[in-house]
């Protein structure tokens, strides 16, 4: 009796602790497969954020005085934005649409310069580069440009303190024109050019012997000079007078007395193209000496001596 109470203890105590252990095991396998998933999720994650927030890559090589910059990237380029040492100034490069840019500045003086660059691209990510970059002592002066009109034409004047090169010029988006300094000039160089009818903007590159380049450009408002002719009619000088844009005044003296249509000079243009005047005469030989004016600046001079 006491035999068969023994063995049916043993086997109640054997089923619960092997239900507990099944149960725990299971527990712990569901954690760890939790766990495994999570990592993946956050890896998968991770890679995706770092696609996402791929950065431009800058190169910049020196280049004497000048610094080449090569700037690659797997999305297009909004804008590069550079300054040099501390200051606050800073240029703005247009990256119009490109997701490969070269670009070449120039360093400012002679000594350390400091580049501060930074590059965006359209997603409005950003990469920041600064370098310091030495110019060696020599030649840094750039040329000088004046344009100045010139009678009818146009006259452009590049100098050099040490020694000109050339100069390349153009009428807004032409073909450029060359030309050398001669043996004779070494310091400047002078070109005069046929203007052009109409607002036209005329740019000048000048390049000194050290390389050193300048740029310059200027709206220009082509004119003519007034148009002066007369005749005689009778006892009258008939004076006419046309500009192609508008008539400022027009003055003349006849016989030593003078004559103007803004005789009190208050600036006031006539606002006509073309401006007729009869102006009686004396018996006899007159002298008169006609001078017209346009609102561009312009004027025209006749003299001539009728006799009636």
């Amino acid at each position: 009796m006491n035999q068969i109470l023994y063995v049916n203890s043993d086997k109640k105590k054997g089923g619960p602790l092997e239900l507990k252990m099944v149960l725990k095991i299971f527990a712990i396998a569901i954690i760890i497969f939790g766990v495994i998933l999570v990592g993946k999720a956050s890896f998968a994650m991770m890679n995706k954020k770092d696609v996402a927030k791929s950065i431009p890559d800058v190169e910049v090589t020196q280049q004497e005085k000048k610094l080449s910059l090569n700037i690659t990237h797997d999305k297009l380029i909004d804008k590069i934005i550079y300054s040099w040492d501390d200051e606050k100034r800073e240029t703005i490069l247009q990256g119009k649409g490109r997701a490969n840019v070269s670009e070449v500045i120039e360093l400012p003086k002679v000594g350390n310069n400091t580049l501060n660059l930074k590059v965006i691209d359209i997603d409005g990510t950003e990469v920041t580069y600064s370098e310091s970059y030495f110019l060696e002592a020599g030649d840094t002066i750039k040329p000088e440009i004046e344009i100045l009109p010139d009678d009818k034409k146009i006259k452009i004047i590049a100098k050099d303190e040490t020694e000109i090169d050339y100069i390349e010029f153009y009428w807004n988006d032409e073909d450029s024109t060359k030309k050398n300094a001669s043996d004779t000039s070494k310091k400047i160089i002078e070109e005069r050019i046929d203007g052009k009818k109409g607002e036209n903007t005329l740019h000048v590159i000048a390049y000194d012997k050290a390389e050193n380049r300048s740029e310059f450009e200027q709206v220009i408002k082509g004119a003519t000079q007034p148009k002066i002719t007369t005749t005689i009619e009778e006892n009258n000088l008939v004076i006419v007078v046309e500009d192609k844009e508008n008539i400022q005044k027009v003055d003349y003296v006849l016989n030593n007395s003078q004559f103007s249509t803004d005789p009190q000079n208050t600036g006031k243009p006539l606002d006509m193209i073309r401006v007729e005047i009869r102006q009686p005469l004396q018996s006899g030989k007159n002298k008169i000496t006609i001078k017209a004016y346009n609102t561009n600046g312009l004027s025209s001079e006749t003299t001539l001596e009728p006799e009636i």
